[in-house]
């Protein structure tokens, strides 16, 4: 059901995530001299075009909050199902969260200075949608058990 505004949101949260899985995440800029690589889900990507560290929790979790998306959109008449799923997602963005800010903190301060793109808010403007999405999937529910009740 396209026209629940929940669907909308679960929608907005799954390009936000598409997006954030195609662009880099940040760069680092070298403490001596030479190109600065940048950060994507999948590893850090050198000037040559080599994958120097590996970073596969980050791509994992989006790659997973996306079919999880998208199954929710379509459980729209098991609204309890629905916020699980939602649930889940939230979960799986905020792993995506601490999971880079280990990468940041670990890996990536020991190369030079990490600089942050846009891209990197996505995952958190995602929780927004979904916790937007499970509020309203809430509200339906509530709506659905006051109308039995006056049957």
């Amino acid at each position: 059901m396209i026209q629940r505004k929940q669907t909308l949101y679960f929608l907005a949260a799954l390009v936000l995530n598409v997006i954030c899985l195609c662009l880099p995440i940040g760069s680092v800029e070298p403490h001596g001299m030479g190109v600065s690589p940048l950060f994507y889900n999948l590893g850090l990507q050198d000037g040559n075009g080599g994958i120097g560290i590996k970073t596969i929790p980050l791509f994992i979790a989006l790659l997973l909050t996306s079919p999880l998306t998208v199954l929710a959109i379509f459980q729209y008449h098991r609204r309890k199902l629905q916020m699980r799923l939602c649930e889940g997602c939230i979960l799986l963005c905020g792993a995506w969260h601490v999971c880079f800010v280990f990468y940041w903190l670990n890996d990536l301060s020991q190369l030079g200075t990490f600089h942050v793109t846009p891209a990197t808010f996505l995952p958190f403007i995602a929780i927004v949608f979904f916790a937007l999405a499970h509020k309203g999937i809430r509200a339906d529910e509530k709506l659905l058990k006051a109308t039995d009740r006056i049957r």
